[in-house]
């Protein structure tokens, strides 16, 4: 195992991102490879990285030895299926996911990576139900945002997310879909092909699950609102409730100093966003700072 896959190991295993990243900044492969076999103290002593609740479960050879056999694996098979996977401090880790609260300590990948520099990403998001009109308003602003070259992200979810990148491939746009599931278990799976056409069209997947008994976590889906916003330039929402999931994303946006959009219409979540002060209706491309 390399340096990251260790840490991977690591981090499967349970220890601290404090700990994680202590190591990642001033550990060699050489600790690493100590740490693994059980013999974390001259680590520990040198480099003063784990908590008590680390030391703890770095005192089990059996759990790190089941964490290795399992990343082992997982990575056997993600080699086969091209999907890849960055640490907080790799280089290929988009730099605007970086700096909002929180950010996940690794993302996994499969597709067109250099989506993510030096483009303007904007995230369209939404209710599952929309109206007719919200259709056609994202069809039109899609159309709009892939003549400019803007790259287009979303959740892959039903209604708003999926309308949004079926119009991006449409248009022979390139869009991201972030995923509150492993990559290789498309959520929901009645958008795996869709999930497939985004790969094959050179668009990008992104989660930062991996174990596929996190799929049905609640919280999946608002941390995976998160990294939407987090690593878009804009956020525009479309249509929702005022009780919908959507309401994450536009507070994560409101935290993450994203400029926020939308839809002027009256949907009681679009209401109470505008109402706030906190966004703009969102009119043609012109409104964007692209």
């Amino acid at each position: 195992m390399n340096f990251k896959d260790s840490i991977f190991v690591l981090y499967d295993l349970g220890i601290s991102l404090a700990g994680l990243s202590k190591l990642y900044r001033e550990a060699n492969e050489v600790q690493l490879k100590e740490i693994l076999n059980g013999d974390f103290l001259n680590v520990q002593f040198s480099l003063g990285a784990f908590n008590d609740k680390d030391i703890e479960l770095l005192s089990s050879m059996d759990s790190i030895d089941k964490s290795k056999t399992y990343i082992s694996s997982l990575l056997t098979e993600y080699s086969k299926k091209e999907i890849q996977y960055f640490s907080y401090y790799d280089e290929e880790y988009p730099k605007l996911l970086k700096g909002i609260p929180s950010p996940p300590f690794f993302i996994f990948t499969k597709g067109n990576l250099s989506l993510l520099k030096n483009n303007f990403i904007c995230s369209i998001v939404g209710t599952r139900n929309p109206t007719g009109q919200t259709l056609k308003q994202i069809e039109q602003t899609v159309y709009e945002l892939v003549s400019a070259d803007v790259v287009i992200a979303s959740g892959l979810a039903l209604g708003t997310d999926i309308h949004a990148h079926r119009s991006t491939l449409k248009n022979k746009g390139k869009t991201i879909a972030v995923l509150p599931s492993p990559i290789d278990n498309i959520t929901p799976t009645s958008h795996k092909s869709d999930a497939n056409e985004i790969i094959e069209k050179n668009g990008l997947l992104i989660s930062e699950f991996y174990k596929n008994e996190a799929y049905f976590k609640k919280t999946n889906y608002i941390n995976r609102n998160r990294i939407i916003s987090g690593l878009s330039n804009a956020v525009l929402i479309a249509e929702c409730s005022e009780k919908s999931g959507t309401m994450h994303t536009a507070r994560f946006a409101y935290k993450q100093n994203r400029p926020l959009y939308c839809f002027n219409n009256e949907s009681t979540g679009v209401r109470k966003i505008l109402d706030s002060n906190n966004a703009r209706v969102y009119r043609n491309i012109n409104d964007l700072p692209v």
